[in-house]
C-alpha cells in the first residue's frame, strides 16, 4: 500500500522528480512503489517492478552487503549508507549509494521504509580512469578506489530526506529567489539559513558560471528540466568550488508552476579527479615520447656494438651457461678456420687445446659460480690441430628468457708469447752478467777499503812528524823549510780529507752511515763551527755573516750535521772571489723544519748543473786546468747525512758569475 504521505502534493512531486531513485519497500523487502527517475532508469514500468523483491534488482556479489544493510534498518529504523551494485532490464549495471529509513508519523509501526538510490557510476568511471592512468604513469600503481561519500539523511518524511541529503539543495520561484534549502546547502556556502532564504541564486554563483547558470534558466523555462550542467558556486568566504546542477520544476494541484527543486552535487573530487588524469596523461605521453628516443638510442646502441662486435679485431664469442657457443665474430671464425655456421652449437672445449682443458673447465666453473674472468692464459686449438696462446675474458649478462650467458673475448698473444720467451732468455743472460758485475763490484769496494786505509796509515806518521818539524823540536828551521813544510801538512789534510769521504760515500751507499742523535740548538752548532774557522775566513779574506734562529732543536748527530755545514762553507771560500768574498748563513723556522742557507757570491752555478753537483765524482769544470780543485765528493757526502737525519739538500743560483745559495732541510723537534 502507497503511503498517505505520498498523495502530499508538494512532498510527491518531490518524490517523483527528485534527482535519486526512490521506492518504498515493506518489512520483508516488497517493493510498493517507485518513482519515475528510478523507473525509467531501469527501463522498467510501475507494474514489472511492483511486488517484486527488491534484492532481485541487485547483483549476487552485492546481495549480502544489501541484506545486512536492510536487517540494521529493521532493527534500528535507520539503515546504513551502503554501495551496492544494481542490475537493469536489459542487463546492465551500474553502482548506487543506497539508504533507508522507515517511514515516521502515524505510520511508526506500519512496517514500511523508504529507499534512495544516487548513481554514482560517473564517480567509478572517474575513479577507474584515474586508476588506470595511474597504473600508466608507475607501470603497478596499487589498485585505485576512491569511493564519493555521499550521504542522503533519509528520514521518516521527505522534508528529512530533502533536508538531510548530502548533495546541495535548494527551491527558487520564477524568479530565481531561493525560498528554501537544506543543511548541506547551508554548510557548505557558510551562510546562516537565514540569510540564505531570500537571496538571489546570482548571489551564490561564481562570476566564472555566470553565463552558463543564464543558460541553464532559459533551457528550464523551455523544458521544464535541467540537468547535470557545471556551475562553479561561490562561498561566503569568496572561494568556489565545482558543482553538477540539476532540477526538477514544481507545480501546484492545477498545474501551474510554482518554482522548482534543484540539486547540487559538490564534484571538486571528481575535478580534482579529472584535472590528475589530464596531467597524468601529459605525464605519459612525455613518457611514451622519452620511449621512443630511448628506443631509437638503444637500436642504435645495439647497431654499433654489434658492428663493433663483428669487426673487433679480438676473437670474440657468446656462450650460454652450457658452455655452447651461440655467437661469434668474423675473427674468431677466421682464426680458428671455421665457417661461422659451423661453429654455432660447438662446445667451447672443442677450441681448447688439450694441455689447458683442466683451466678452461676451472674457468668455465669459476664463470657459473659469478667470479669475475680476466685475462686467463688459455691454450686454443684451430681446425687444422694447430694451437696458439690466448688471454681470455669473459663477462656476464643476461637476456630476456633470464638465462645467463657470456661475451668471451680471446686475445691471441702468439706474439707476446714469443716475445715473453725471448725476454726469459735475454733475463737470464743480464743476471749471469749482473751476478758477475756483483762480483766485480764486490772487489772494488773491498780494493776501495783496503786502498783508503792502506793510504790513511802512512799519513799518521807524516803529519805527526810534519807538527814536530814545525815546532823547531830538531833545530830552528828556514823560511824556505817552513813555508815547504805548510805544504806538506796542507796536502796531508788534504789527502786525508779525500780518504774520509771516500769512506763515507762508501757508507752511504751501503746504507751503514752511523750517526748518534742528541737533540742539540741547530745556532749553537752553527756558531760553534763559525769560531772554529775564523782563522782560515781571515786567512782567504772572506767575511762571514749570520742571521740565526735561536732555539730551534734537532735531532741530530752534531758531528756530522758540522760536517755538512763546515764543507758547505769551505766550497763556498773554494768559489768566492780573491781578497772579497762574503759568505751569509743563514737558520730559520719553517712549518715543521729548519732550513739553513748558505750563500757566497762566487762564480755561481748554471741552471742545467744544479741537479748534477750532488752527483759522486761530479766537476762542473772537467778540464785539466781547473781553477778550483776538489774530489767531487763532499756534497755527496752532504747529501748523505743530511738524508739520514730526515731533512732535504738542494742548489739554487741565478747563473753563472751570480752566486750561489746550497738550502738544506731538517725535522724540528719541540724543546721539553
Amino acid at each position: 500500500m502507497i503511503p498517505p504521505h505520498i498523495l502530499d502534493q508538494r512532498y510527491r512531486t518531490f518524490y517523483e522528480m527528485s534527482p535519486d531513485f526512490v521506492c518504498t519497500l515493506d518489512e520483508n523487502g516488497i517493493i510498493l512503489d517507485a518513482n519515475k527517475r528510478m523507473l525509467e532508469h531501469f527501463d522498467y514500468s510501475k507494474i514489472e517492478i511492483v511486488g517484486k523483491p527488491c534484492f532481485d534488482f541487485i547483483t549476487p556479489e552485492y546481495k549480502k552487503t544489501a541484506l545486512d544493510g536492510f536487517k540494521e534498518m529493521i532493527e534500528k529504523g535507520i539503515g546504513p549508507l551502503i554501495e551496492i551494485q544494481l542490475r537493469k532490464k536489459n542487463g546492465t549495471t551500474f553502482f548506487g549509494v543506497c539508504q533507508g529509513a522507515r517511514i515516521g508519523g502515524e505510520l511508526l509501526e506500519s512496517g514500511i521504509y523508504l529507499i534512495t538510490i544516487q548513481d554514482v557510476s560517473l564517480i567509478h568511471e572517474a575513479l577507474e580512469k584515474a586508476k588506470h592512468a595511474e597504473e600508466q604513469v608507475e607501470k603497478k600503481y596499487a589498485e585505485l578506489k576512491k569511493t564519493y561519500d555521499t550521504i542522503i539523511a533519509a528520514e521518516a518524511k521527505y522534508k528529512n530526506l530533502y533536508d538531510n541529503s548530502p548533495d546541495l539543495l535548494r527551491t527558487i520561484d520564477l524568479n530565481g529567489i531561493i525560498v528554501d534549502c537544506n543543511k548541506s546547502y547551508v554548510n557548505n556556502l557558510g551562510y546562516e539559513k537565514e540569510e540564505i532564504i531570500g537571496s538571489s541564486i546570482i548571489k551564490h554563483t561564481a562570476e566564472r558560471s555566470y553565463d552558463e547558470m543564464e543558460k541553464g534558466i532559459s533551457h528550464w523555462k523551455v523544458t521544464g528540466v535541467i540537468s547535470n550542467v557545471e556551475i562553479w558556486l561561490k562561498r561566503k568566504d569568496g572561494s568556489s568550488f565545482p558543482t553538477l546542477l540539476s532540477g526538477t520544476s514544481l507545480y501546484d494541484d492545477k498545474g501551474k508552476l510554482l518554482g522548482r527543486i534543484v540539486s547540487l552535487r559538490d564534484v571538486s573530487d571528481i575535478y580534482a579527479a579529472r584535472h590528475t588524469i589530464e596531467q597524468d596523461q601529459k605525464k605519459i605521453n612525455q613518457q611514451y615520447e622519452d620511449l621512443k628516443k630511448t628506443n631509437l638510442l638503444l637500436t642504435a646502441t645495439e647497431q654499433k656494438f654489434r658492428s663493433l662486435y663483428d669487426t673487433s679485431p679480438d676473437l670474440m664469442r657468446t656462450i650460454d651457461n652450457d658452455g655452447i657457443i651461440t655467437d661469434c665474430n668474423d675473427a674468431y671464425a677466421l682464426n680458428l678456420g671455421y665457417a661461422k655456421n659451423q661453429i654455432i652449437g660447438m662446445s667451447i672445449f672443442e677450441h681448447t687445446a688439450d694441455k689447458s682443458i683442466s683451466h678452461m673447465t676451472q674457468s668455465f666453473d669459476s664463470w657459473k659460480s659469478g667470479l669475475s674472468i680476466t685475462n686467463k692464459e688459455i691454450w686454443m686449438k684451430r681446425k687444422d690441430g694447430t694451437t696458439f696462446p690466448a688471454l681470455l675474458s669473459a663477462t656476464t649478462f643476461h637476456e630476456g628468457d633470464g638465462k645467463m650467458r657470456s661475451n668471451t673475448i680471446i686475445k691471441d698473444i702468439t706474439e707476446l708469447y714469443n716475445a715473453r720467451k725471448k725476454i726469459e732468455e735475454n733475463e737470464a743472460h743480464i743476471r749471469k752478467q749482473y751476478d758477475e758485475l756483483r762480483k766485480i763490484d764486490k772487489s772494488k769496494e773491498e780494493f776501495l777499503t783496503m786502498i783508503t786505509h792502506e793510504l790513511k796509515t802512512p799519513l799518521v806518521p807524516i803529519q805527526g812528524y810534519v807538527d814536530i818539524l814545525l815546532t823547531d823540536t830538531f833545530g830552528p828551521l828556514t823560511d824556505a823549510q817552513r813555508q815547504r813544510l805548510d805544504i806538506i801538512k796542507s796536502n796531508s789534510k788534504n789527502l786525508s780529507k779525500l780518504m774520509t769521504d771516500l769512506l763515507d760515500v762508501q757508507k752511504i751507499e751501503l746504507g751503514q752511515l752511523r750517526i748518534s742523535k742528541t737533540k742539540r740548538d741547530l745556532a749553537d752548532i752553527i756558531r760553534g763551527l763559525i769560531e772554529n774557522i775564523t782563522p782560515t775566513m781571515e786567512k782567504h779574506n772572506v767575511k762571514i755573516m749570520t742571521q740565526l734562529q735561536p732555539e730551534l732543536f734537532c735531532m741530530c748527530d752534531s758531528l756530522r750535521i758540522e760536517q755538512v755545514i763546515h764543507n758547505l762553507i769551505n766550497n763556498a771560500i773554494d768559489f768566492c772571489p780573491k781578497n772579497a768574498g762574503k759568505i751569509f748563513i743563514k737558520l730559520y723556522a719553517e712549518g715543521d723544519s729548519a732550513r739553513i742557507i748558505v750563500k757566497d757570491n762566487g762564480v755561481g752555478i748554471s741552471k742545467t748543473h744544479l741537479d748534477q753537483i750532488f752527483v759522486k765524482f761530479y766537476q762542473i769544470d772537467t778540464s785539466v786546468t781547473r781553477e778550483h780543485g776538489g774530489s767531487g765528493l763532499g756534497l755527496v757526502v752532504c747529501k748523505g747525512i743530511v738524508e739520514v737525519h730526515g731533512g732535504k739538500i738542494w742548489a739554487e743560483s741565478e747563473g753563472t758569475g751570480k752566486g750561489a745559495e746550497i738550502h738544506l732541510t731538517l725535522p724540528l723537534v719541540d724543546y721539553v
